[in-house]
């Protein structure tokens, strides 16, 4: 089962810039170096390089490995949870700091569709349906909140089962709890 990354009050404070938490979605996928990330996200080495150092400063990324080639030493960063739960600290945070942290959470959300929608613009022919989506409102009351963790949890182990490395073509998708 993957572990689940717990932050700090420091380390939600870190995530609250919608580029570093895209940063960790993208290596929730596996490894990445820094022109690989900005590749991802249309922005340039230098800013990546900026996010990458504050997030190996909070303790919320580590350098995988090291490659050179030629003279050129590429780094592999990568965290190692697959999931975060942020509600252990969630009472700490002012309220400045909650709506950063969702609007960074929901820009993260945005990314992934635009990507999908990139995707789409740019195949000739796509084999499997994409876009399914479901969307249900529950109450939010600490039971709830309680039942849904362990609903992501399975399934994430789930998905995590179906996952093959020799796939041509992958699906994304996206499990979260939004407010509203």
């Amino acid at each position: 089962m993957p572990e689940t990354l717990k932050p700090t009050i420091d380390q939600i404070k870190v995530l609250s810039n919608a580029s570093r938490l895209q940063i960790m979605a993208l290596l929730f996928d596996g490894e990445k170096t820094i022109s690989e990330l900005a590749e991802d996200m249309g922005i340039t080495v230098q800013t990546v390089h900026h996010h990458i150092h504050t997030l190996l400063d909070a303790g919320l990324i580590h350098v995988k490995r090291e490659v050179t080639e030629g003279n050129i030493v590429k780094r592999y960063y990568d965290v190692e949870e697959h999931m975060m739960d942020s509600s252990g600290v969630w009472h700490k945070l002012t309220p400045r700091q909650k709506r950063k942290y969702k609007l960074a959470a929901m820009g993260i959300i945005k990314a992934m569709v635009n990507r999908g929608i990139r995707y789409i613009q740019q195949s000739q022919d796509i084999e499997h349906e994409v876009g399914w989506v479901t969307l249900e409102k529950v109450p939010f009351r600490e039971s709830t909140m309680a039942q849904v963790a362990e609903i992501l949890a399975e399934t994430s182990r789930k998905l995590e089962a179906l996952k093959d490395e020799d796939a041509e073509e992958e699906i994304t998708v996206l499990i979260s709890t939004l407010p509203g």
